[in-house]
């Protein structure tokens, strides 16, 4: 345990050195924080590509940069808010995202979020690491209790070990649909993407 910990404590240090150098997010946190109410984190391939790219070297950007948030509560204003040259767009499953040249933000509100959503669970942040296809996206980071740091044992331990496999098979069945893919060619496609190993 004491060694998760230290592993915890090193990519919340690396993740956070990236934020406060990158120019763009304090706008971008300004958007997820003008559109919601409680509790705000960032999830998935923002938190771990940027963990791995500090730490084992430079690997594969994708063509859009997608920075995917997860929140408590929507806000309580009827309008959503989107600064200007943003198109403002709705996902199928009601969760608004914002385009602005090749930045995509999305707004993932916990009770309407996929994975929870389908399993019919009450919408809290636990659910989130046992829903994601794969275990490298089980990985968050807290920004509004900066002392939690990077969380999620199964997304951390990936990106320590280097290999990617299967989470939740029902959620990695409805990604590699969704894109057309075989489960298999969705694990080894990711795991290629990060140079890392796959378990099937």
């Amino acid at each position: 345990m004491a060694q998760r910990s230290e592993w915890k404590s090193e990519y919340t240090a690396v993740f956070e050195k990236f934020l406060k150098e990158s120019p763009d997010f304090p706008e971008i946190f300004d958007i997820a924080k003008r559109n919601s109410q409680g509790r705000i984190w960032i999830i998935g391939g923002f938190v771990y590509r940027n963990i791995i790219r500090n730490i084992y070297g430079e690997i594969s950007e994708p063509e859009e940069i997608d920075i995917d948030f997860l929140i408590e509560k929507s806000s309580k204003k009827r309008d959503l808010y989107a600064p200007e040259g943003c198109d403002l767009k709705i996902t199928d499953y009601g969760n608004p995202y914002l385009v602005r040249g090749k930045t995509r933000i999305d707004l993932n509100y916990l009770f309407s979020f996929h994975s929870i959503h389908a399993r019919k669970l009450r919408p809290r942040f636990k659910h989130f690491f046992t829903g994601t296809p794969m275990d490298i996206q089980s990985i968050a980071y807290d920004l509004t209790d900066k002392s939690v740091g990077v969380t999620g044992w199964r997304g951390i331990g990936a990106i320590k070990r280097k290999i990617v496999r299967i989470n939740n098979l029902e959620e990695a069945k409805f990604e590699a649909q969704n894109r057309g893919l075989k489960i298999e060619d969705l694990v080894i496609q990711k795991a290629k993407e990060l140079n890392f190993s796959h378990e099937l």
